[in-house]
Formats: structure tokens, sequence, C-alpha cells
């Protein structure tokens, strides 16, 4: 029948996306290679897929040709030659595995030779749309887990998979069920046809779920860059300000000297010492400024530490760090802001001492953290926020431990008596 073609000419397009799924996860694109050339390589691909099972359908030879198709399609990608190879082998192991692992359980659920489902032509295209419909939730959550710099998957992600995966079935049961009393040939291929819509529409909204999520987090990104900027612009502003302000010290210099030569012949020792101290005041707005000369560090520290001292925080750090590191700057903020903002946070609530001390020191090749600062006796087991609004904070340490994971790193949280410790250690940053 047409509709059990259409089925199988499908089978091979779909196998091609998931390979290109992986692609996209484990391989880079070549950056004189444009969008429409992966499209066409990917079409051109299927079609060549589905010639191949046509020809050489249910053989060995057909799963070489095949393996041998995606290998040339991968080429479109940098990587070494062991992922070109191991790619493909990997994908069609997959696909193997799945129509295996759906061939048995159909042949126990409906108590049937394997040999008779396979001859059974409505049979064998429910097979086919589970095991495809399979095999897209094992690539995907492989895409999740290993894709560098991925936006993942949150648990309803997860569980609006499972839904529509248990009511795909249930549903094609249903069908089968139906096609059992030997429907009139209209009502067979609407009934196909409803099962192909199904299955397309359930990818279509795990695609646009998925999408959603995408934009969701590049909103976020945005607005940490946002954050980012303004607290280096600040920052910049702050360090021209300190430089005009030693420029016209300079420029004052010879007068001032004449003014404490002049009190040191007059004897006036007091007078000179005031003097003195006027000046060392006037030149302090420099100690204001952390100056690394790694901007985005610079910015974050010398923002927060501010708005620490604002609160009546004793904020003191010591910092030695080469100004390049291998760090992305947006990660820099979701690190050193979340934590600073919880440790902020957690001072507000004490009664007593308030303090802030931050060490963060870079040594052969590793950038080692320590912030510690004063809590409430009270420990908090689930390092939970304790604001009203839980929807909008409470994410900062999960957000640190998401961003750290991107990199070699290692995380470390203590609650002591009276004190809260965040340590962390990024390695190969320089």
């Amino acid at each position: 029948m047409i509709i059990y073609k259409l089925v199988d000419f499908s089978a091979g397009f779909i196998e091609i996306y998931l390979f290109f799924l992986l692609c996209e996860t484990f391989m880079e694109r070549r950056e004189n290679c444009r969008k429409i050339i992966y499209v066409a390589g990917a079409v051109l691909a299927g079609i060549l897929t589905n010639v191949s099972a046509e020809l050489l359908p249910v053989s060995l030879l057909n799963l070489i040709v095949i393996i041998v198709i995606q290998i040339a399609y991968s080429f479109l990608y940098k990587g070494s030659i062991k992922a070109h190879i191991l790619l493909p082998m990997l994908s069609n192991t997959m696909a193997t595995a799945t129509e295996i692992f759906v061939l048995f359980a159909l042949s126990i659920l409906y108590n049937a030779d394997i040999s008779a489902l396979i001859a059974a032509g409505t049979m064998r295209m429910s097979g086919v749309i589970l095991s495809k419909f399979l095999l897209y939730i094992v690539i995907k959550y492989i895409c999740f887990r290993f894709k560098r710099e991925s936006v993942g998957a949150d648990i309803s992600y997860w569980v609006l998979f499972a839904v529509l995966f248990g009511i795909t079935i249930l549903t094609l049961y249903t069908f089968c069920k139906m096609l059992e009393e030997n429907p009139s040939a209209y009502i067979r291929n609407l009934t196909m046809i409803s099962i192909l819509g199904l299955s397309a529409a359930n990818v279509i909204i795990l695609w646009l779920y998925e999408n959603t999520f995408k934009q969701k987090s590049l909103i976020n990104q945005k607005q940490l860059t946002e954050v980012q900027l303004k607290e280096q612009i600040k920052h910049y502003n702050d360090i021209t300000a300190a430089q005009a302000q030693t420029r016209k010290l300079k420029h004052d210099l010879s007068n001032h000297i004449i003014s404490i030569k002049s009190y040191v012949e007059d004897g006036k020792k007091d007078e000179c010492l005031k003097y003195l101290d006027s000046l060392t005041d006037y030149a302090n707005i420099n100690s204001d400024i952390i100056d690394t000369g790694n901007s985005v560090i610079d910015a974050i520290f010398t923002a927060k530490r501010n708005l620490a001292r604002e609160r009546n925080i004793d904020f003191s750090a010591d910092i030695q760090i080469p100004a390049d590191l291998k760090i992305n700057s947006s990660d820099c903020c979701v690190i050193f802001g979340n934590a600073l903002d919880n440790a902020i946070e957690a001072c507000d609530k004490v009664q007593g001492d308030k303090y802030i001390k931050v060490s963060l020191v870079y040594q052969n090749g590793s950038l080692m953290c320590k912030i510690a600062n004063s809590m409430n006796e009270a420990k908090n087991p689930l390092l939970k926020t304790t604001k009203a609004d839980k929807i909008n904070h409470g994410i900062g340490l999960k957000n640190i431990r998401e961003t750290l994971n991107k990199y070699s790193s290692m995380l470390r949280v203590e609650q002591n008596a009276g004190e809260f410790v965040l340590s962390f250690i990024i390695y190969e940053v320089k």
C-alpha cells in the first residue's frame, strides 16, 4: 500500500535527522558552509538512504551503505576521523537496537510470531513509528547530556516527553486493535494517516517546547550581558575618575610640596600632619577600585563590594589572578555575581558581625576561589532561598553549579557555626 511506502520513505529521513543531531552535538560546523548546505546534504543523504533500503532491504550490505552515506554527510562538520567513523556506527547501532526492542515488545504484547509481525503491514508500520520515536528519545537525551554549551532541558520537558510517548503507544495499540476488524480500505488508510499525523504532531510539540526553552535561555543570557555591561561601564567610569584625580594630584604636587615645606620650616608640626592627612584622603580614590587587569571580574567585585559596604557589611578580598582567563564573561557574571549576591543576602539577615571574605587565586593553571560570609546560626540544609519570591530567587547556587559544570571544576559548600563557605576550583583556565 502507498501509506506503508510513505512510512518507509519517512523513516530514512528521520534517521538522517537524528544523525544530524548527533553531528551537531559532537562536532562543529564548518565556517564556510551555510545552513542551506547542511539542509541540502541531509535531504540528499535521506534520499540515498531510502534508495539503499529499496534496493537492498534488510541486509548487511544495506547497513554498510547507510553507514558510508552518513560518514560522507559527517564531513560537512569539523571533527576527528574517529568521530566521523564512530558516530555513524553509534547511530545505526542505536537504530537497530530500538527496532529489535520494539519488535520483541510487540511480539510479546500481541503473542505473535516475529516473522508474522514483519509480514503484517499494519504491525510493521506501527513498529517503525514506535522504534523511531524511541530512538528520538535516546538521541535527544544524549544531545542534552553531552552537547557543549547546551541549554539542556528541565524536568518538565521529560515529563511532556513521557506523556506524549505514552499517548502515542496507547493510540497505536487502539488503532491496531481496530484494524484487526478488517475495516474498509478507506478506514484503514485514514487510520494510518492519523497514526502518522499523531507521531508528527508529537515531534513538532517537543520541538516547539525545546525552542521556547532555548528562547528563554537566550533572554536570560541577554539580561546577564546587560548587567555585566552596566557593571563594567560603572567600573570604567570609576577608573576614569580615579585617573583624573591622580592627574590633578600630580599637577598640584609642586604646590603641595611647597606648602608642606613651609609648615616644616615654621615648626608647625600639627598643621603639617593635618595637611598630609587631607592629601591621603584626597588620593584614596584609587584604593576604592579593584584592579587586577581582568575587566569583567574587576567590575563584578567592585560593584558587589560597594553594595556590601552600603549595607554595613565588612568586605575583604584577596585577588591574585592574571588578566586573561579562559572563562566566558557571561559565566563569570553567573558564578561570581550569584555567589556574592547570596553572600550579601545571608549577611543582611545577621544581627551581629557581618562580613564577606573572598580569596581568589590563580595557581598552576587553576583558579581557586573561596567565599566565606557570616550567616544566622540556623543551617539551611537544602540551601533554598529564604526570600518570599521563590520563583525569581533561590536559583543562584543551582546556576553556579550548572555553569561550573561547563568547565573541568570542583565545587564544595560548607555551613559551619555562623558561617557559610563556598569553595570551587576551575582547572585549565590559562
